[in-house]
Protein backbone atom coordinates (compact mmCIF):
# COMPACT_ATOMS: atom_id res chain seq x y z
CA UNK A 1 0.00 0.00 0.00
CA UNK A 2 1.63 3.26 -1.56
CA UNK A 3 0.89 6.35 1.06
CA UNK A 4 1.93 9.33 0.43
CA UNK A 5 2.48 11.99 3.37
CA UNK A 6 2.27 16.15 3.84
CA UNK A 7 -0.72 16.59 1.66
CA UNK A 8 -2.29 19.93 2.69
CA UNK A 9 1.73 21.00 3.19
CA UNK A 10 1.38 23.36 -0.84
CA UNK A 11 -0.78 23.76 -3.27
CA UNK A 12 1.57 22.12 -6.06
CA UNK A 13 1.95 19.24 -3.55
CA UNK A 14 -1.39 18.80 -3.38
CA UNK A 15 -2.09 18.67 -7.22
CA UNK A 16 0.71 15.55 -7.45
CA UNK A 17 -0.33 13.75 -4.88
CA UNK A 18 -4.19 13.92 -6.59
CA UNK A 19 -2.88 13.33 -9.94
CA UNK A 20 -0.71 10.38 -8.46
CA UNK A 21 -3.68 8.89 -6.52
CA UNK A 22 -6.31 9.50 -10.01
CA UNK A 23 -3.75 7.28 -11.91
CA UNK A 24 -3.63 4.12 -9.08
CA UNK A 25 -0.01 5.41 -8.54
CA UNK A 26 -0.73 6.18 -5.03
CA UNK A 27 -3.06 4.16 -2.74
CA UNK A 28 -3.74 6.94 -0.18
CA UNK A 29 -2.64 9.93 1.62
CA UNK A 30 -2.14 11.63 4.72
CA UNK A 31 -3.76 15.14 5.18
CA UNK A 32 -1.73 18.27 7.29
CA UNK A 33 -4.34 20.15 8.63
CA UNK A 34 -4.19 23.82 7.03
CA UNK A 35 -6.98 26.01 6.75
CA UNK A 36 -5.65 26.92 3.09
CA UNK A 37 -6.07 23.56 1.39
CA UNK A 38 -8.21 24.29 -1.95
CA UNK A 39 -11.50 23.53 -1.24
CA UNK A 40 -11.79 21.85 -4.39
CA UNK A 41 -8.94 19.89 -3.60
CA UNK A 42 -10.97 18.53 -0.78
CA UNK A 43 -13.91 17.87 -2.60
CA UNK A 44 -11.40 15.58 -5.57
CA UNK A 45 -9.66 13.69 -2.12
CA UNK A 46 -13.10 12.92 -0.55
CA UNK A 47 -14.41 11.56 -4.14
CA UNK A 48 -11.27 9.82 -3.94
CA UNK A 49 -11.67 8.40 -0.81
CA UNK A 50 -14.99 7.35 -1.89
CA UNK A 51 -13.45 4.88 -4.28
CA UNK A 52 -11.59 3.18 -1.45
CA UNK A 53 -8.43 5.31 -1.41
CA UNK A 54 -7.34 5.55 2.61
CA UNK A 55 -6.88 9.28 3.68
CA UNK A 56 -5.46 9.56 7.02
CA UNK A 57 -4.38 12.50 9.22
CA UNK A 58 -0.82 13.56 9.13
CA UNK A 59 -0.20 15.05 12.85
CA UNK A 60 1.75 18.15 13.01
CA UNK A 61 3.47 19.55 15.86
CA UNK A 62 6.81 20.50 14.00
CA UNK A 63 6.22 22.00 10.39
CA UNK A 64 4.99 25.68 10.25
CA UNK A 65 2.27 25.64 7.44
CA UNK A 66 -0.80 28.50 6.85
CA UNK A 67 -3.47 27.74 8.78
CA UNK A 68 -2.19 25.15 10.51
CA UNK A 69 -1.51 24.02 14.27
CA UNK A 70 1.04 25.04 16.83
CA UNK A 71 4.23 24.23 16.76
CA UNK A 72 7.43 23.09 18.81
CA UNK A 73 10.99 22.02 18.71
CA UNK A 74 11.47 18.67 17.90
CA UNK A 75 13.82 17.97 20.20
CA UNK A 76 11.77 19.26 23.40
CA UNK A 77 8.68 16.72 21.75
CA UNK A 78 11.51 13.69 22.21
CA UNK A 79 11.85 13.62 25.91
CA UNK A 80 10.21 10.73 27.60
CA UNK A 81 8.77 12.58 30.23
CA UNK A 82 7.13 16.57 29.53
CA UNK A 83 5.44 18.23 31.99
CA UNK A 84 1.66 18.19 32.51
CA UNK A 85 1.03 22.02 30.77
CA UNK A 86 2.99 21.05 27.64
CA UNK A 87 1.58 17.36 27.45
CA UNK A 88 -1.74 19.33 27.74
CA UNK A 89 -0.45 21.86 24.78
CA UNK A 90 -0.10 19.38 22.55
CA UNK A 91 -3.00 17.56 23.23
CA UNK A 92 -5.22 20.45 22.06
CA UNK A 93 -3.51 20.66 19.09
CA UNK A 94 -4.10 17.09 18.10
CA UNK A 95 -7.61 17.53 19.19
CA UNK A 96 -8.10 20.18 17.21
CA UNK A 97 -6.54 18.60 14.14
CA UNK A 98 -8.55 15.54 14.63
CA UNK A 99 -11.89 17.83 14.52
CA UNK A 100 -10.98 20.17 11.69
CA UNK A 101 -10.00 16.68 9.89
CA UNK A 102 -13.77 15.83 10.70
CA UNK A 103 -14.91 19.20 9.28
CA UNK A 104 -13.60 18.86 6.29
CA UNK A 105 -14.36 15.05 5.42
CA UNK A 106 -17.13 14.56 7.49
CA UNK A 107 -15.61 11.12 9.23
CA UNK A 108 -12.39 10.21 11.41
CA UNK A 109 -9.68 9.48 9.59
CA UNK A 110 -8.48 5.97 8.34
CA UNK A 111 -5.03 6.58 9.74
CA UNK A 112 -3.46 8.14 11.96
CA UNK A 113 0.59 8.88 10.91
CA UNK A 114 2.85 12.43 11.41
CA UNK A 115 4.78 14.58 10.35
CA UNK A 116 8.73 13.13 11.55
CA UNK A 117 6.99 10.28 13.08
CA UNK A 118 6.13 12.26 16.22
CA UNK A 119 3.31 9.99 17.26
CA UNK A 120 5.83 7.49 18.20
CA UNK A 121 8.10 9.78 20.42
CA UNK A 122 7.06 8.09 23.74
CA UNK A 123 4.92 11.20 25.71
CA UNK A 124 3.37 11.72 22.38
CA UNK A 125 2.27 8.01 21.62
CA UNK A 126 -0.06 7.90 24.59
CA UNK A 127 -1.78 11.26 23.94
CA UNK A 128 -2.08 9.56 20.14
CA UNK A 129 -3.37 6.22 21.63
CA UNK A 130 -6.32 8.23 23.23
CA UNK A 131 -6.93 9.84 20.01
CA UNK A 132 -11.09 8.60 19.00
CA UNK A 133 -10.71 6.16 16.54
CA UNK A 134 -13.39 3.96 14.51
CA UNK A 135 -13.74 -0.14 13.68
CA UNK A 136 -11.90 0.18 11.23
CA UNK A 137 -9.08 2.70 12.15
CA UNK A 138 -5.08 2.36 12.15
CA UNK A 139 -1.71 4.25 13.47
CA UNK A 140 1.03 3.83 10.95
CA UNK A 141 4.20 1.91 12.51
CA UNK A 142 7.16 2.67 11.07
CA UNK A 143 9.36 -0.76 11.54
CA UNK A 144 9.67 -2.95 9.05
CA UNK A 145 8.62 -6.60 10.22
CA UNK A 146 11.56 -8.43 8.89
CA UNK A 147 15.58 -7.90 9.29
CA UNK A 148 16.18 -7.59 5.91
CA UNK A 149 13.64 -4.97 5.50
CA UNK A 150 15.22 -3.28 8.19
CA UNK A 151 18.59 -3.43 6.95
CA UNK A 152 17.34 -2.46 3.55
CA UNK A 153 15.57 0.76 5.08
CA UNK A 154 18.64 1.67 7.28
CA UNK A 155 20.71 1.91 4.06
CA UNK A 156 18.82 4.25 1.93
CA UNK A 157 17.38 5.99 5.30
CA UNK A 158 20.97 6.26 7.22
CA UNK A 159 21.36 6.35 10.79
CA UNK A 160 18.29 8.43 11.59
CA UNK A 161 16.42 5.43 10.62
CA UNK A 162 17.48 3.30 14.05
CA UNK A 163 16.08 6.19 16.03
CA UNK A 164 12.99 6.07 14.55
CA UNK A 165 12.57 2.30 14.60
CA UNK A 166 13.57 2.06 18.65
CA UNK A 167 10.81 5.07 19.19
CA UNK A 168 8.37 2.50 17.07
CA UNK A 169 8.98 -0.84 18.50
CA UNK A 170 8.06 1.24 22.01
CA UNK A 171 5.40 2.81 20.61
CA UNK A 172 4.12 -0.27 19.62
CA UNK A 173 3.73 -1.73 22.84
CA UNK A 174 1.25 1.62 23.94
CA UNK A 175 -0.74 0.80 20.61
CA UNK A 176 -1.51 -2.67 21.44
CA UNK A 177 -2.20 -1.83 24.82
CA UNK A 178 -4.68 0.68 23.93
CA UNK A 179 -6.17 -1.48 21.27
CA UNK A 180 -5.25 0.38 17.95
CA UNK A 181 -4.33 -1.49 15.08
CA UNK A 182 -1.32 -0.95 13.80
CA UNK A 183 0.47 -1.94 9.59
CA UNK A 184 2.33 -5.07 9.65
CA UNK A 185 5.23 -3.94 7.68
CA UNK A 186 6.91 -0.96 6.92
CA UNK A 187 9.15 0.81 4.17
CA UNK A 188 10.17 3.97 2.85
CA UNK A 189 13.24 5.69 4.57
CA UNK A 190 15.33 7.67 2.60
CA UNK A 191 17.73 10.67 2.70
CA UNK A 192 15.18 13.18 1.64
CA UNK A 193 17.83 16.07 2.12
CA UNK A 194 19.73 13.80 -0.92
CA UNK A 195 18.13 13.40 -4.47
CA UNK A 196 20.74 11.42 -5.71
CA UNK A 197 20.16 8.74 -3.02
CA UNK A 198 16.44 8.83 -3.48
CA UNK A 199 17.10 8.24 -7.21
CA UNK A 200 19.06 5.28 -6.55
CA UNK A 201 16.79 4.03 -3.38
CA UNK A 202 13.57 4.50 -4.06
CA UNK A 203 13.32 1.98 -6.96
CA UNK A 204 14.88 -0.76 -4.71
CA UNK A 205 12.41 0.26 -1.97
CA UNK A 206 9.20 -0.25 -4.26
CA UNK A 207 10.56 -2.76 -5.97
CA UNK A 208 10.88 -5.15 -2.61
CA UNK A 209 7.33 -4.36 -0.64
CA UNK A 210 5.20 -6.75 -0.70
CA UNK A 211 1.09 -6.46 -0.82
CA UNK A 212 1.02 -5.80 3.34
CA UNK A 213 3.80 -3.50 3.21
CA UNK A 214 3.07 0.32 4.10
CA UNK A 215 5.23 2.43 1.54
CA UNK A 216 5.70 5.80 3.27
CA UNK A 217 6.32 8.19 0.04
CA UNK A 218 6.69 12.37 -0.30
CA UNK A 219 6.00 13.45 -3.58
CA UNK A 220 5.20 17.05 -4.77
CA UNK A 221 5.89 19.77 -6.24
CA UNK A 222 10.02 21.17 -6.62
CA UNK A 223 8.43 24.79 -7.26
CA UNK A 224 5.77 24.73 -4.39
CA UNK A 225 7.02 27.90 -2.34
CA UNK A 226 5.97 26.00 0.85
CA UNK A 227 8.70 23.10 1.50
CA UNK A 228 10.12 21.05 4.84
CA UNK A 229 13.09 21.82 6.20
CA UNK A 230 16.08 18.94 5.51
CA UNK A 231 13.72 17.94 2.57
CA UNK A 232 14.85 19.04 -0.92
CA UNK A 233 12.06 20.33 -3.45
CA UNK A 234 14.27 18.02 -6.19
CA UNK A 235 13.79 14.73 -3.69
CA UNK A 236 10.20 15.59 -3.88
CA UNK A 237 10.17 15.54 -7.81
CA UNK A 238 11.91 12.87 -8.30
CA UNK A 239 9.88 10.68 -6.02
CA UNK A 240 6.67 12.23 -8.38
CA UNK A 241 8.48 11.02 -11.13
CA UNK A 242 9.06 7.51 -10.40
CA UNK A 243 6.22 6.83 -9.03
CA UNK A 244 4.36 8.42 -12.49
CA UNK A 245 6.77 6.15 -14.52
CA UNK A 246 7.07 3.03 -12.94
CA UNK A 247 5.01 -0.36 -12.89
Amino acid sequence: MRIADDFGLGRGHDRVILSLLETGRLDGTSVMISTSIDPEDIDRLREFRITGVKVGLHLNLTQTIPGGAPIWPLAGLMRPMLDAGFLDEINLSLTWQVETFVILFGSLPDFYDSHQHCHCFPAIARLVADLPTGTETWVRLPLPATWAGRWLNFRAGGPKVLVIMTLAARAHTTFSKAGLKTNRDFSGFLRLGDPNSVRRWLPRLLSSGTPDCLMMLHPGDSADPMQCAGHSPGCRAIEAKLLFEGP
